[in-house]
């Protein structure tokens, strides 16, 4: 289903540089006309992704704008690294968003180790007590519903705290027998 949908893409723009090829070129545009039809699908399929208005290129998705521009940025980055060219990957200027987005995706990596460790080791320890003290599972729980009572559940934050709260609870103990 892609290789058609890819091969309909590559006959649209060899159509068009069949109907307008020479006379973009004796307008002296520097690129090819293969490349300018494939720059402007890319434009046109671009502004489909964001939701635009594919004329005006008015009304998009600023979100899904920078999603797909930041993917494509990373990929140009690995297909660099592939092919070791070091005077291409050194640092580039950046915008101040690529930056936030860089520094938001190392903080996300750097807590999502820390909450993989603390989560094991947390699971070592229950285990171990739990040979000791098998109530510890219930007196876990009965804490998680305690802080349940005092938050009442009242707004969206607070049900999602508690959903999130005993999801996370469910993943140290054992679900008791019965359940």
């Amino acid at each position: 289903m892609d290789e058609a949908l890819f091969l309909a893409i590559d006959e649209a723009v060899d159509q068009a540089v069949r109907a307008g090829g020479a006379e973009l070129q004796s307008a002296g545009f520097h690129t090819s006309p293969h490349e300018y039809f494939s720059d402007a699908a890319l434009r046109h399929l671009f502004m489909r992704l964001c939701r635009a208005d594919v004329r005006t290129y008015r009304g998009g998705d600023p979100d899904v704008a920078w999603k797909i521009l930041y993917a494509g940025r990373n990929v140009a980055r690995r297909w660099e690294m592939d092919q070791v060219r070091l005077a291409s990957t050194r640092k580039k200027k950046e915008h101040d968003e690529d930056i936030e987005r860089d520094q938001s995706e190392r903080r996300q990596l750097a807590i999502s180790a820390q909450t993989f460790v603390l989560g094991t080791v947390v699971r070592a320890l229950v285990e171990h007590v739990r040979a000791a003290d098998p109530e510890i599972d219930g007196r876990l729980r009965a804490a998680v519903e305690a802080r349940v009572v005092e938050l009442d559940g009242g707004s969206d934050t607070d049900r999602a705290f508690i959903e999130s709260t005993r999801n996370y609870l469910s993943y140290f103990t054992k679900v008791p027998e019965g359940d």
